[in-house]
């Protein structure tokens, strides 16, 4: 029964899929027809043969007993075929038509040469152009009315469809226009229903029973799909509990089926420092987590995880813990199959059951807001049931119900709907998810909807591009009957809006640069690969589908395009395709042959050249190379007059763009992340809305700002480098930036080194007349080098083109500002009264005052409540940075004005002259940064400012002690103090009782109160370090059993540095100086008792026979413990490293720095067999490493690291050096903080 009712919903989907490709080559034909030339009368009569024959499908979709006829199957594929073939047709002739249009304006411009204009001559004069053009109209025609014969033949009679019927389920029907809601997926609108004790057992398993826990222990979330496991993960993930435990290091990856190793270490990278993570090498990459999460407690979610392979878990575990995070660092994953949690070694697993009856209907009532007692409540709990307990099915099928108005008749259909004797297999489809998605109102909606599969699983979709790509495939036609002023981008919206609504789709949570962001829950993915899968095929290995029989191919590995290149690369298989995309494959040039395609991804495929026969594919309008070594882009590129958009992302070798761009009338996206140089010529691009980074050069040909002026449609971010390079205000002026109302960002650059001399008044006058819309939210100046800001930009106010004359508009919607490297400004502009300004940078100013003129003024902004002013009133994060001549900075008095309320972090760098930091009355401030800040007199900001979780303070010549109200401060998580070089004492921190972290680091510091360690029962790393007149240290450390970092180096004149170390059992990391312990073997012997102790760092060996001495002592403790990472800082006089170094077979690091005159390493080193990395720093007299049969007998060592030293850095250039071969046979080797393989 499931696979009979499986086959009739297949023959339905066909039906609806060859609708919503007739109404798209309808629209169409009507499009072409109003632009005809010479055979209009044949354009006319096709698209009257569309409408006869679409009345056939009519019938298709109302006849059950067709829909298992072999004959109609074929009848159905016969009319997609011809279809596709008239819209290639119309194509063709539109691309004349543009091609025709360009060569007119040629021949009338006498600037281009001959040569130039006979890239352009016409392959055929007018006559027989039309002649072609007719016939290929007239076999269209021929075929159609094959097509009625047949359908006659086979039973078929045409259905005749109302202008109203059909305009009740075109894409823009009023009744789509719901108030959207804000439900991401299953996530946020569900109120979290019935789950609230799987979260608390998970984490009192995470924060507790796993705490402290050394072998990286994993924890599982095992359920069916649609039961909410990335929603449960998802909360567990911002609980505060989590956040309190791991702090800002948490990492989240969708990994679906791709369990790559090395892209899931890039992710990691990416999320633990907000870069790209696009490193090549896995060592590089695993160093770069190093440097983020070594020491740190960090906790990473896998969500939506297949991987069974036991090897490839392993390795990744392995990875990780070369990292050095903490005990206690956790993983969490979530799947559907029950096999991955064993595979993985999880320690704990959680299987997620279906809710409860009573939990489901509360659910679904939070969906539709249906009271109890309703005519529906019945209807609605029967259908709640056939739910099964799955929170995705009743959210959706939620969604469907109220669309229908509280018809009693609808609700009864959807009961009864045979839909719901379908059973959810691994490989099946949600029946709520299915009905969902025949309720759509448009054939149309469903192909746009069909079309995301095409997107890997947990992509993230930008809507833009989604928009594009559906453009791209002619889903978007306007119908002829619309009377309003529509776009292609309006009616993609609107779909965008329609599937939110319906949960197809579902909003990210982080919008990153305004940018709007989709996602699709997989088993909604599983749905559009289903529907789609007579247009789409997603080549995998076990697939033996032949490519001539799909419209859409997606390659995810090498080995399948290879595969399908020993099939059959001729054009005739490829004639049909109108998508190929392949990422991160490495692709060969056969798709020049797909001579139909409407879009084409290349994107991380290594490509280097684009080869000029890409002109060949007139149809194209989507074209992305991003993420490719390219350095140029042939000429010929510009002859695909139908392109709309052209991906550049991250192509960082291309810095120029084609030349004759500007023959592309029809583009709307050139997307690009790097600032690339552009010809004259930008203006013609009428229809551009995403415009490139560019680059201004000054050169006759190239492009000029004032172009920008003629280009209306521009939206997101306008991004301009070069500035120095415009003439003048009035060229400036005319960019008219004050037009663009859909523009939300402005970057505005000139070049960092130039000649000033006269050089900032001009950058003032252009910089006057580059201002904004008032609806921008963000703004960025750099290398700004006038002595004062427009009046513009002083008072943030802008005046708009219908507003001349009239009072300015301020950039009330302005969220960041970044004021970067205006080294000649001797004035702030007034930023106080921006309602919504919440991140602010300010760097390298010539100012001397931080006065009034920062702040607002009475009347620009009241606190109602009061009536006192509030200066940046949304403000959350202020850096200024690098003012070397600022002295005062002054706050408005508090009984007039309210400054800073919301402000979170603050951070003050590289302000020598600066004598105070103002007290400012911030309750929100958590973060505090004061850095090199010389001459400050009083930490009047810390005595105020008691919610501070971090404080971290260094360099300043003036303050002798630190303020007695940093005892308020009891939410202090971390305090860092260096380099004050007159403080000689601390105060009591006793009541600091959550200060996890505390680094202290000042010369003449000379005592400690005795219960300075008292009352910090959370601290857990402790540093002291270059406090060299430190006498002694508490007694009371003995008391922090929690420690578990600890270094306490260059404490030259301390006496009581403690040697027994058995009471902190928990440490992982230990640092010490060899000349400030009486007894180092009575150290060496404590390490013994340290079980969890991973790292060891010894400093200060004042000679080599030092050195000898204390490994001699040493080895015998370290040998058999399992210490991974041994560090030693030496000094002068140190030619040689012990050969008892050789028995420590257990380290996987050694670093060795500022061994000045160690001159080699010599053979020993071919005994740590367990060696992974070996870094060599500040070594500057050494000149070799072992022989090469030495460390190829290091079988585990991948990664060398040589920074600052300059002999072994010549001796050892990749494949140049002497010594090189030793080498190249290392997975990674930086050179001076470049990866050189």
């Amino acid at each position: 029964m499931a696979e009979t009712l499986l086959i009739e919903v297949g023959k339905a989907l066909a039906v609806d899929a060859a609708k919503g490709l007739a109404h798209s080559i309808i629209g169409r034909a009507s499009e072409e027809i109003r632009l005809a030339w010479g055979f209009r009368d044949e354009l006319v009569k096709l698209r009257r043969k569309f409408e006869y024959v679409e009345a056939f499908l009519e019938d298709l979709g109302r006849s059950k007993q067709a829909q298992h006829s072999k004959l109609v199957d074929a009848w159905l594929n016969r009319f997609k075929n011809v279809a596709y073939m008239a819209d290639n047709v119309m194509d063709e002739y539109a691309y004349e038509m543009l091609r025709r249009k360009l060569q007119l304006k040629l021949k009338m411009n006498d600037r281009f040469s001959k040569k130039f204009r006979n890239c352009f001559t016409l392959s055929s004069n007018n006559v027989v152009f039309r002649i072609r053009m007719s016939l290929k109209v007239r076999e269209m025609l021929s075929l159609f009315d094959e097509l009625d014969v047949e359908a006659k033949a086979i039973g078929l009679s045409q259905v005749e469809v109302s202008r109203e019927a059909v305009r009740a389920t075109s894409l823009m029907n009023s009744s789509w226009n719901q108030a959207r809601e804000h439900a991401s997926g299953v996530d946020g609108c569900n109120g979290f229903v019935g789950r609230k004790d799987d979260e608390r057992k998970l984490i009192e398993t995470l924060c507790v029973s796993f705490n402290d826990v050394n072998q990286l222990p994993m924890a599982a979330i095992v359920g069916i799909g649609g039961l909410g496991k990335t929603t449960l993960a998802k909360r567990l993930y911002d609980h505060h509990e989590i956040d309190t435990q791991f702090g800002d290091s948490k990492v989240w990856i969708c990994v679906s089926e791709n369990f790559n190793i090395k892209r899931l270490l890039n992710e990691m990278v990416e999320a633990v420092t907000s870069n790209k993570g696009d490193l090549s090498n896995k060592d590089g990459i695993l160093r770069k987590l190093e440097e983020k999460l070594k020491g740190k407690k960090f906790f990473l979610v896998l969500d939506d995880v297949w991987n069974e392979d036991q090897a490839l878990w392993d390795s990744l575990r392995e990875s990780l813990q070369r990292i050095g995070g903490l005990p206690g660092s956790v993983i969490l994953i979530t799947t559907r199959n029950k096999e991955v949690p064993n595979a993985a070694r999880a320690v704990y697993i959680h299987k997620l059951e279906g809710l409860s009856e009573g939990e489901s209907w509360d659910l679904f009532k939070h969906k539709v807001f249906i009271s109890d007692g309703s005519d529906l409540e019945e209807i609605g709990r029967r259908i709640v049931n056939k739910c099964k307990g799955v929170p995705l099915a009743i959210n959706v099928i939620g969604c469907l119900l109220k669309s229908k108005q509280c018809s009693r008749r609808e609700w009864e259909a959807i009961e009864t709907s045979e839909l719901w004797e379908l059973q959810q297999g691994q490989n099946q489809i949600l029946p709520s998810l299915l009905l969902s998605f025949n309720h759509l109102p448009s054939p149309s909606l469903k192909q746009c909807f069909a079309f995301c599969a095409v997107f890997p699983k947990d992509r993230v979709i930008e809507k833009d591009v989604l928009i594009a790509l559906w453009s791209a495939q002619g889903f978007l036609h306007i119908p002829s009957f619309e009377t309003r002023k529509l776009t292609e981008e309006c009616i993609g919206e609107e779909i965008c809006s329609v599937l939110l609504n319906n949960l197809f789709l579902q909003e990210e949570e982080i919008v990153k640069d305004g940018v709007l962001r989709y996602k699709m829950h997989d088993l909604v993915h599983d749905l559009a690969i289903y529907v789609s899968r007579d247009l789409l095929l997603i080549r995998e290995v076990e697939d033996q589908r032949k490519v001539g029989d799909f419209r859409h191919l997606v390659f995810t590995s090498k080995k399948e395009e290879h595969e399908l290149l020993s099939e059959s690369p001729e054009a005739k298989t490829l004639r049909k395709l109108r998508t190929i995309s392949f990422e991160g494959v490495h692709s060969r040039n056969w798709w020049i042959h797909a001579r139909y395609l409407h879009t084409l991804v290349l994107k991380s495929t290594e490509l280097s050249e684009v080869p000029p026969a890409i002109e060949m594919l007139k149809h194209l309008r989507f074209l992305d190379l991003s993420c490719n070594p390219i350095r140029m882009l042939p000429d010929s590129i510009c002859k695909l007059y139908h392109l709309e958009t052209l991906g550049l992302l991250n192509c960082k070798w291309l810095t120029k763009l084609p030349a004759l761009l500007d023959r592309l009338v029809n583009l709307k996206h050139i997307m690009t992340t790097t600032p690339m140089y552009a010809s004259k010529g930008l203006a013609k691009l009428k229809n551009l809305e995403t415009l490139p980074h560019l680059a201004l050069d000054g050169g006759v040909q190239g492009w000029t700002v004032d172009e920008l002026g003629c280009l209306h449609e521009l939206k997101g971010e306008i991004c301009i480098h070069g500035l120095e390079h415009v003439q003048d205000e009035e060229q400036a002026g005319k960019a008219a930036l004050n037009r663009n109302d859909k523009v939300m960002k402005l970057t505005l650059t000139w070049a960092q080194n130039r000649e000033e001399t006269g050089q900032g008044n001009s950058d003032e006058v252009v910089l006057d007349g580059l201002q904004p819309h008032p609806g921008i939210t963000s703004l960025e100046l750099k290398n700004f080098y006038g002595r004062t800001f427009p009046s513009w930009l002083m008072n943030m106010a802008v005046v708009t083109s219908e507003l001349i004359g009239g009072n300015p508009r301020a950039l009330t919607n302005l969220t960041m500002l970044k004021l970067l490297n205006c080294r000649n400004c001797q004035t702030l502009p007034t930023l106080g009264h921006l309602p919504f300004l919440r991140t602010l940078f300010l760097s390298k100013f010539d100012v001397e005052t931080i006065g009034s003129e920062f702040y607002a003024s009475s009347r620009h902004y009241y606190d109602p409540g009061n009536g006192l002013v509030k200066a940046f009133p949304s403000l959350t994060k202020l850096v200024i940075s690098g003012f070397p001549r600022l002295t005062t900075w002054i706050v408005p008095s508090q009984k007039v004005t309210i400054v800073f309320p919301c402000l979170e972090r603050l951070r003050v760098k590289d302000c020598p002259e600066l004598k105070s930091v103002p007290a400012l009355h911030c309750e929100s401030l958590t973060h505090l940064k004061l850095h090199e800040l010389r001459c400050l007199e009083s930490l009047d900001i810390v005595k105020v400012c008691t919610g501070l979780t971090t404080l971290r303070m260094r360099g300043n010549s003036f303050l002798t002690s630190l303020p007695a109200e940093l005892a308020n401060c009891r939410n202090l998580q971390r305090l860092e103090i260096a380099n004050f070089d007159k403080i000689v004492s601390l105060p009591s921190l006793n009541s600091l009782g959550s200060l996890q972290l505390l680094a202290i680091s000042c010369r003449a510091l000379i005592s400690l109160p005795d219960n300075f360690f008292h009352g910090l029962s959370s601290l857990e790393e402790l540093g002291l370090s270059d406090s060299e007149k430190l006498v002694s240290i508490p007694k009371s450390l003995e008391e922090r059993t929690s420690l578990k970092k600890l270094w306490i180096i260059g404490m030259d004149s301390c006496k009581a540095i403690p040697t027994d170390l058995s009471m902190f059992r928990r440490l992982s990391l230990l640092g010490f100086s060899s000349y400030s312990v009486k007894s180092l073997r009575s150290m060496l012997e404590a390490v013994e008792q340290l079980p969890l102790l991973r790292v060891l760092a010894i400093e200060g060996f004042k000679d080599e026979q030092q050195l000898q001495e204390y490994f001699s002592d040493m080895t015998p403790f370290l040998r058999l413990h399992p210490l991974k990472e041994l560090g030693l800082v030496g000094s002068l006089h140190i030619r040689s490293l012990p050969e008892q170094l050789g028995l420590l077979t257990r380290i996987t690091s050694l670093h060795l720095l500022w061994f000045y005159d160690l001159e080699e390493i010599s053979e020993w080193v071919c005994n740590l067999s367990s060696l992974e990395s070996l870094e060599l720093r500040l070594c500057p007299s050494l000149k070799c490493l072992p022989s090469k049969e030495a460390l190829r007998r290091l079988t585990k060592l991948r990664r060398l690291l040589i920074n600052d030293c300059p002999l072994l850095a010549e001796s050892y250039v990749k494949d140049k050096g002497p010594e090189w071969h030793k080498i190249e046979h290392l997975n990674y080797i930086e050179v001076d903080g470049e990866e050189i393989y």
